[in-house]
């Protein structure tokens, strides 16, 4: 992962080839120059994105985008890094205003793709507000991912469709990144947000 990488004298931001455990070769952007440095980008999205995000389950599985730019990593190949340590994941958020904001849970794993790809949170801190797992509407916390062609939420509808994104929705969301207009997260900006970066590295 980008840790690996930092401490071993790789200090620049920017893009590099990683291989998890029983994993092929991945091309990554790491962060490094940003909070203790290290980190691996699993999401990047802005409000002026060319990413439509209403991609397939398969799609969402391998990852698409722009690695220096939006992108999804991949469900995969996340799952694959995160099998290798105890890893916790920094949710880096600007709201309608352009002010920075993070939500960071203590732990983050996910399912195999037979569980489909269910989201596993530890405990949160931060100052952009819970809105992935102690929000009253929506418990992202235990949900598994749903795609426009896999709908896995607990709506009676198709939340990744009708939402226009995939991500791990309940009833349907109190938190949803994956789009291409009108990002949310519900205690900081209501579908305004400007940009979201997802981050993990591992616990030490």
């Amino acid at each position: 992962d980008c840790e690996e990488l930092y401490v071993t004298g790789h200090t620049q931001s920017g893009i590099y080839v990683i291989r998890p455990d029983n994993s092929p070769e991945l091309v990554v952007y790491c962060e490094m120059d940003y909070d203790c440095s290290g980190w691996t980008t699993i999401q990047k999205n802005s409000d002026n994105t060319e990413i439509t995000w209403t991609e397939a389950w398969t799609t969402y599985k391998y990852g698409f985008g722009n690695i220096e730019a939006d992108h999804w990593l991949g469900n995969e190949y996340t799952r694959r890094i995160l099998q290798q340590k105890l890893y916790k994941v920094r949710v880096l958020l600007w709201d309608a205003n352009n002010n920075h904001r993070y939500a960071e849970y203590d732990s983050f794993m996910l399912d195999d793709e037979a569980g489909s790809y269910r989201l596993r949170l530890g405990a949160y801190e931060g100052n952009a507000g819970d809105s992935l797992s102690a929000t009253a509407t929506n418990t992202h916390d235990n949900s598994q991912f749903s795609t426009k062609d896999n709908d896995n939420d607990q709506s009676t509808k198709n939340c990744a469709k009708s939402a226009k994104g995939g991500w791990w929705y309940d009833d349907c969301y109190s938190s949803q990144l994956n789009r291409q207009i009108g990002l949310h997260w519900e205690t900081l900006c209501d579908h305004n947000c400007k940009r979201s970066k997802i981050l993990i590295k591992p616990v030490n």
